[in-house]
């Protein structure tokens, strides 16, 4: 017992250096980069919706936002990190990319130009937006706690 006690204060822990970058992250709350270039809509938010012209019906659920940009637009990193994730799901791709104790998500990628591993810095392109020209964002903390994208990113 008190070994899966110790085991699970482990996986909790946080270096000084995820702390220091954590507390860059913070800082910089309001002020981060659109994960898009070039001109974009956002089209969904998050949180809770009603499905349009379904009188009635159950809610949907947004994780995140999502975004609408112009064709050939490209997904860019918001912050300095680490890609923790690529895969792919559903004929799209998702990075995922650690930034000290926060994740950045994001998905419905047609395709992307960093692996597992790598180091990301802010504004670098990450991979390409679907073919309709829409990818899904969200942040996360390392906890898995949903936070509100538009709360954090510069407009």
């Amino acid at each position: 017992m008190a070994e899966a006690k110790k085991k699970s204060e482990e996986e909790w822990t946080v270096s000084s250096v995820d702390r220091q970058l954590s507390g860059n992250f913070e800082s910089n709350r309001g002020r981060f980069p659109m994960p898009i270039t070039g001109p974009y809509k956002i089209v969904n938010t998050q949180g809770q919706h009603r499905v349009e012209g379904l009188k009635g019906t159950t809610v949907q659920e947004m994780k995140g936002i999502e975004l609408k940009g112009q064709s050939g637009a490209q997904a860019r990193c918001i912050y300095d990190g680490e890609v923790s994730g690529v895969a792919g799901y559903g004929g799209s791709m998702i990075v995922i990319v650690r930034h000290g104790t926060y994740f950045s998500v994001y998905s419905d990628l047609s395709s992307v130009k960093v692996t597992r591993g790598q180091k990301v810095s802010a504004r670098q392109i990450i991979g390409s937006v679907s073919r309709e020209g829409t990818m899904k964002f969200q942040l996360r903390r390392i906890s898995g706690a949903l936070l509100n994208p538009l709360s954090w990113l510069s407009r």
